[in-house]
This record gives C-alpha cells, sequence and structure tokens, in this order.
C-alpha cells in the first residue's frame, strides 16, 4: 500500500467520510493557524502598549508638563500592556498543545485562574491609578468610579474563587 493511501485511511478511519469528516478535520487544523496568529497579535498589541506607555511617561520631560502626570499616564498604559501580554501568553500556552494530551478541564481551570487574576490585578491596579489622579487634580467627587472598581475586583475575586472551589477535582479520603 502506497504512503499517501494509508495516510488517507487513516484520516477517513479517524475523522470520517463527507462533511462531518471535513468539519472535523477543519476543527483539527484551524486551531493550528488561529492559535499563534492570536497569541502573536496579542504579543503585538502588548509590546505596541508597552511602547505607549514609555512615549507617556518621557513626554512630560521633554514637553516641560507634569512629570507625575506623566508617570500615572505610564502606569495606566503599562497596567493594559501587561494584561495584553499576559492574555498572550495564555493563549501560547494553554492552547498551544501540539499533540499532548490534556485534561480539558484542568486547561479551562488554569486558563481561566490565570486570565481572571491578570484582569483583577489590572482592575485593581487602575482603581488605585484613579485614586491618585483623583486626589492630585482635586476631583474627590469622582472617587465612586474607583470605588466601583474595587468592588467590581472583590466581585471578580470571589466569583474565581467560587469556580475554583466548584470545578475542583474531589480528594479521595485514604482509609488506614
Amino acid at each position: 500500500m502506497e504512503p499517501d493511501a494509508e495516510l488517507t485511511d487513516y484520516r477517513a478511519e479517524r475523522f470520517g467520510n463527507g462533511p462531518v469528516g471535513t468539519l472535523n478535520r477543519m476543527i483539527v487544523v484551524l486551531p493550528r493557524i488561529f492559535i499563534p496568529a492570536f497569541a502573536m497579535l496579542f504579543l503585538a498589541m502588548s509590546i505596541s502598549f508597552a511602547v505607549m506607555a514609555f512615549v507617556d511617561f518621557v513626554s512630560p520631560l521633554f514637553n516641560g508638563g507634569n512629570f507625575v502626570d506623566g508617570l500615572v499616564e505610564g502606569l495606566h498604559t503599562g497596567v493594559v500592556a501587561l494584561a495584553v501580554y499576559e492574555l498572550s501568553q495564555i493563549v501560547h500556552q494553554e492552547y498551544d498543545q501540539e499533540g499532548k494530551p490534556q485534561n480539558v478541564m484542568a486547561r479551562i481551570r488554569r486558563g481561566v485562574a490565570r486570565f481572571g487574576s491578570v484582569v483583577i490585578v489590572a482592575l485593581v491596579l487602575e482603581s488605585l491609578i484613579m485614586v491618585i489622579k483623583y486626589s492630585q487634580k482635586d476631583l474627590a467627587g469622582f472617587l465612586f468610579y474607583p470605588s466601583a472598581l474595587i468592588v467590581s475586583a472583590a466581585t471578580l475575586l470571589s466569583a474565581l474563587g467560587l469556580f475554583a472551589r466548584l470545578t475542583a477535582t474531589p480528594v479521595r479520603a485514604v482509609r488506614d
């Protein structure tokens, strides 16, 4: 039997023939294209945000602006860059599993926990940046925005803890 015939028989046996087989092959092949593409897209966005953060930080020094405003703006954009970078890492590490058998639930738990943690940290840092910005500009009336972000972060943290608890693998008691 020719090598191409063996490969064709293997594909027919594994995926089936007809539209369902075509769909199954697409489900297997498309992630090999999209996962690296999305990881690279998020990485490029992260690098762009990091460059913007540096520009935001340095521009007041050269334009005679307020250094603290540049620091706050640079930190704000840097937090976004960090969150997008972590997202690119998650996409690459969690979904680029070339042929490695994985427990789907473990991958989902790990990915949700990592991404949720990044979002929670970004929300808390954003609220702290807003508190600094509003306190410098005497805008105490707007402090309910950072308060709402803190409450949102606390709610997300509670939801993440509940998710981790509900999806945890049961511990089996060892009998003596």
